[in-house]
């Protein structure tokens, strides 16, 4: 496979023949990036509040670390103000708020060098207009004068969480029955070997019951299961009396029986709180009055940054508990309440609307 670069440039090889690797989350960031809410058909009357969401979750990052908001150019003033002072704001095209999913993916190599690669992204299965979010990592890459490799397979950012030592999460529900119709388990193990540095794909059986079927991601692994440290799998559990009981319990029994790329046997943390808040959900109109249903907001959909960590904000009954469980296997790290109202009514959260950029200096 070879890969598209910026206008004018050589082809180069894929990212892992040049010796670049997806880095962990949990690793140092240079900054983190977010893309400001604008879908009207989505957020309808609720932009606003949307907005001020996003921009809360902005702020708190920049507590620990620089932040980067993309906007519309008729959007850039909104998001500057709201987002207020040491945050920046890049003007390119979107179509929505989701950078997990449509925006770039950052590798590293050993020396700490950065480059940027886009996978193709069509909107979740072309259910959502997407040709500018589509557009958004080589966007970035021209802006920043950042190496950047194109991937010739659809991949969003949910849908996958590493360790950064060579082991991947997905699950089968998104990859093999949802994206890139024909692809194999063994053509996406060597395409994530090429373009992620991936040396194996631990294969999960599902997402959660609620992103699955019309208008929604289909089974990413965000909400179900994220590396904490080499090693370490934080894992969605749920009560017997949950929908998502069964379905997580077969989950958790892989991870359980599951190596890591070194041979490792993974230590496996369940997570058995699976919070939810009651709002405006994915898939409804958000101009209907009284349009509501349940929608989660897994802990494990976590967000690092540097000396922290975000966590959703819901005051239910056992939250206080989640977080100390999650402090204790996170020493060093701040724990951070933020709101997910908004986030989850489109049916993502904090990890969906954030994408980290690991340190290092950006290769030309």
């Amino acid at each position: 496979m070879m890969s598209d670069q910026r206008p004018g440039s050589a082809q180069r090889a894929t990212p892992s023949a040049d010796g670049l690797r997806l880095p962990a989350r949990f690793v140092d960031h240079a900054r983190t990036l977010l893309s400001w809410p604008c879908n009207e058909d989505l957020f309808g009357p609720l932009m606003q509040v949307a907005r001020e969401e996003w921009a809360e979750v902005a702020r708190a990052i920049a507590r620990f670390e620089p932040v980067t908001v993309v906007a519309r150019s008729q959007d850039a003033a909104e998001a500057s103000r709201l987002t207020g002072d040491g945050v920046d704001v890049l003007e390119l095209p979107l179509d929505d708020s989701w950078i997990r999913d449509n925006g770039p993916i950052f590798v590293r190599d050993r020396q700490e060098a950065v480059a940027v690669v886009g996978f193709g992204f069509d909107g979740w299965n072309e259910q959502f207009p997407c040709a500018a979010d589509a557009l958004v990592p080589k966007g970035i890459a021209a802006a920043w004068k950042a190496r950047f490799y194109q991937a010739p397979f659809v991949l969003e950012g949910g849908a996958f969480n590493t360790d950064g030592e060579g082991t991947l999460l997905t699950t089968e529900q998104c990859l093999l029955h949802n994206r890139n119709l024909g692809m194999s388990r063994r053509d996406y193990e060597d395409a994530l070997r090429e373009w992620l540095g991936i040396e194996k794909v631990i294969w999960l059986p599902f997402g959660l019951v609620e992103d699955s079927g019309p208008l929604s991601t289909a089974g990413h692994v965000d909400d179900v299961a994220q590396f904490v440290a080499p090693g370490v799998v934080l894992a969605q559990t749920a009560p017997p009396e949950n929908r998502n009981h069964a379905r997580l319990q077969e989950n958790l029994a892989v991870l359980q029986e599951s190596t890591d790329a070194a041979g490792r046997r993974l230590d496996v943390i369940d997570m058995d709180l699976l919070p939810y808040v009651k709002g405006i959900g994915a898939g409804l109109d958000l101009r209907t009055p009284g349009a509501t249903k349940l929608m989660p907001a897994p802990y494990v959909n976590l967000v690092f940054v540097n000396g922290g960590v975000l966590l959703p904000r819901l005051g239910v009954e056992g939250e206080e508990a989640a977080y100390a469980r999650i402090g204790e296997l996170l020493p060093g790290r701040e724990v951070v309440g933020m709101p997910v109202e908004m986030s989850a009514f489109g049916g993502g959260g904090l990890g969906c609307i954030t994408q980290q950029v690991p340190a290092g200096r950006l290769l030309s």
